[in-house]
Order: C-alpha cells, then structure tokens, then sequence
C-alpha cells in the first residue's frame, strides 16, 4: 500500500464492514476433496495420520473373525471403541491438511522459490494420477483463493463503494434508509449467487421480489437510521411500473418532509432497475392526493432524473457513508464536482479539505479534476483520502460519467489507477447480507 499502517479508527471501519464468510460443506466433504489434492498426497505425516485408523480396523476386523469365543457385549465395546476413533483421526488429518493447503497459498514468492530450490527432484516418482488429480482439483483451487483470498483482501481494504470487481459471483440489492434527519442514504448490499439461488430457485427474482424478501431482513435501527422498512401497505408490480397502494393511516403523504424521505428511500430502492415510475393508490384504488388543493399525486419516476454531489454522512453509531445531498440538484458535473468543497449546515460533510482546491474539466471520455497543488494523500488520513477519491467518483457516477484525477503524487490508492479514468462505482456504502 501507499499509506501509512492502520491506526484505531482504520481498524474500527474495516471491521464495521467485513463479510460474514461461512462454508456450508460438510467435515467428510472438506477432508475428501483435500486428500485427493495432488500437493498434498505425497506427505508422508499426513499418510501415515490417515493410515493407522484404517490399519486398526482392518486388524480390528480379524480378530472378531477368529475370536469365535468372544461375547457380544465385548463385540459391541469393541466396535463402538473402533468407530469413535475415526472421527478423532479425521480431524486431525483434515487440520494438518488445511494448514499444509492454506500455508502453500499464502507464502511468498521468494520463499516458494527457496523451498523449491531446497527440494529433492521427486518427479521421477510422479505418477499419470497425480497429473490428473492436479488438473482435476485446479478449478477447485482457483475457487478456494477467489473465495477466501479476495474476499479477505477487499475486506481489508479502504474502500467503501461497490465495484464490478465485487460481483463476479453475487448481484447488489439497493435500498435507502431513512436517516435521522428524514433523508434517505443509498446502500449497496451484495448478496451471493448461491444465497439468491436458494431463495428464489433458477429464476431470476425482480427488483421487487428481492425487496420483499431481503428489505425485512436489514436491522435499521442497529445501523443508526429510522425502522422505515419494508413499507407499509402492498407494492405490486404493473407492466413497467410500481404501485404503491397506502394503507389507511401512513406516514408518506402529506407533510413535505416526510414526502421528501419516502421520495427519497423510493428512489434510492428502485431506480435503476425494470420500473420506470411508482403510482401512489389508496386502499380504495383510487390515486393519491397529497396536496392540500387535492390534486391528484402524480407518480414517482425512477429514472435517474436528477445529478448530486456526495458527502460524508455519520450516523447516531458513528458509522460514516458516502451520501448524495438530495436537497440540493445540479446541471452539470462541473458544478457539482466544484461544489463538493462547500461546507453543510444540515449533517452532511464535506469530503474535501478546506486547502483543497481544484479544477473540472469535461472531455470526451468523462471529467477530469486537475488539483491545484500536488495532492500528496499520504499527508491525510488513509481512510478520508480514500473517501475523497471515491466521492468523487460517485458524484461523476451520478452523471454516468467516469473521472480521472490529475496533479496527485501517487500514482495508485487503494487498487485505483490514479493514472487513468477511474471506473465508475455500482453503488455506494456497500454492505453484506446477515
């Protein structure tokens, strides 16, 4: 890394964001697909942990064939006695075979190199099995280092928005909880093929089904913002559209401060996805009225209409995300991206310091924000330099536009080419499924 190492408060947002990783195969699964590891078949301490076990029952085996005379309560004892050793045997075989496998994972490359120069030649007692059960477990071991590899690199990472990167086995649900000042932040949860998969079967759910099923599942008011989902009443799907019909006493219709919160939380949950607009209906079906003249609502389109500037936002725990200031809407990039380094007065704040200043430039392949002094980030905190970055990035998003940063001193943070454009963020604040 570029940085310095994590300090306190680096070590407290990394841990508020790790996965939770689980591996739902069973002991004799793990032990089996290890044991046929071409790697680790010629270890002579592993063989030998897995032979005696079947030594002793091979042996056990005989003597209760030619022991006629033995009673039935002593074949019993002996046989139970038999069968509770395995277990122990192969658990201490598949440790020593874990620590082996994970240990050949994580060494460098000059102690690969060394061991290798160190080792006896032993090909000459390789064997055409041991070939194929090194092509046979390859895909396996590419999946183990994907898995628990990268997932632990990313988590350790400063980062806090998702990227394509992130997704090569899962999808994103986005939703928006409602803060404490009756604004919604937008989050990004990644949830895995496999979970989705055993949820909704082959078929692909809509953007409404995974609401209804995951939207119950999030603990807002553990995570600092209002209980505000799923909302209350009945979302039904119709054509391209949503609606949205209201029970009878509810919360969404006519103060204008919490229409701006329901506004918001809908559009941070659906936009982006296969509706174009929600209708707003009563119990009655007939539409909203919501105006004190009684004009009819109209509908909420979820299209990304409007372009924002983000901020830092932090929550009744202290938690911070990355978040669009929706009271206020911009035209342009260049506007929007110059305007990042004003101050707030209603929670939001700014990610850029006050001795910040740059300029925006539009060109064909996206923005370009060109400091006006080198930008040395090892001179900030590693956390706020990797928010400014990704704000930046997020409010470029905003406008489907990528951005590059020019003038900074280091040419890559935080597995950013700082060189180049930088890729345009799946979403903001992004977050696990329990």
């Amino acid at each position: 890394m570029t940085h310095n190492q994590f300090d306190d408060d680096q070590l407290e947002h990394v841990l508020n964001n790790a996965p939770k990783l689980s591996d739902r195969r069973s002991k004799e699964e793990v032990l089996n697909r290890l044991l046929a590891d071409a790697r680790i078949q010629d270890n002579i301490h592993l063989q030998k942990a897995i032979q005696q076990p079947m030594d002793d029952e091979i042996i056990s085996k005989e003597q209760q064939q030619n022991s006629h005379t033995q009673q039935e309560s002593t074949e019993t004892a002996t046989t139970k006695k038999n069968v509770r050793k395995w277990p122990i045997f192969l658990s201490g075989a598949a440790v020593f075979a874990l620590t082996v496998l994970v240990g050949s994972m994580y060494m460098n490359n000059k102690e690969v190199n060394m061991d290798q120069a160190n080792a006896p030649d032993i090909s000459q007692y390789s064997t055409i099995q041991d070939n194929r059960a090194a092509k046979s477990f390859e895909n396996d071991d590419d999946i183990i280092e994907s898995d628990i590899v990268s997932k632990y690199s990313r988590m350790m990472s400063l980062r806090s928005s998702v990227y394509e990167e992130d997704l090569t086995n899962a999808v994103v649900f986005r939703i928006g909880l409602a803060n404490r000042d009756k604004e919604s932040v937008p989050m990004t949860y990644i949830i895995p093929n496999e979970r989705v998969a055993t949820d909704f079967g082959k078929k692909k759910p809509t953007t409404l089904q995974m609401y209804e099923k995951y939207a119950p599942q999030i603990d807002e008011e553990e995570k600092g913002f209002t209980n505000y989902h799923p909302y209350k009443g009945e979302l039904k799907e119709k054509d391209d559209k949503l609606v949205h019909v209201l029970p009878q006493e509810n919360d969404y219709d006519v103060a204008s401060a919490d229409h701006s919160e329901y506004v918001g939380t809908v559009q941070d949950t659906f936009s982006d996805s296969e509706y174009k607009e929600i209708e707003i209906e009563n119990p009655d079906g007939t539409a909203d009225e919501s105006q004190e003249d009684g004009e009819q609502n109209k509908s909420i389109a979820l299209t990304r209409q409007n372009h924002y500037n983000y901020y830092l936002y932090k929550d009744e725990n202290g938690a911070e995300y990355l978040s669009p200031d929706s009271s206020k809407t911009y035209s342009t990039v260049t506007e929007a991206l110059i305007d990042m380094g004003n101050k707030k007065d209603d929670g939001y704040v700014p990610v850029v310091p006050e001795h910040v200043t740059y300029t925006v430039q539009e060109v064909a392949e996206g923005v370009v924000v060109t400091f006006n002094e080198p930008l040395d980030l090892t001179t900030m905190d590693a956390v706020r330099a990797t928010q400014l970055i990704e704000a930046m990035m997020l409010t470029a998003a905003s406008f489907d536009l990528q951005v590059r940063l020019d003038n900074v001193v280091q040419e890559s943070w935080e597995g950013f080419d700082l060189k180049n454009f930088l890729p345009k963020p799946v979403g903001a604040n992004k977050q696990y499924m329990p």
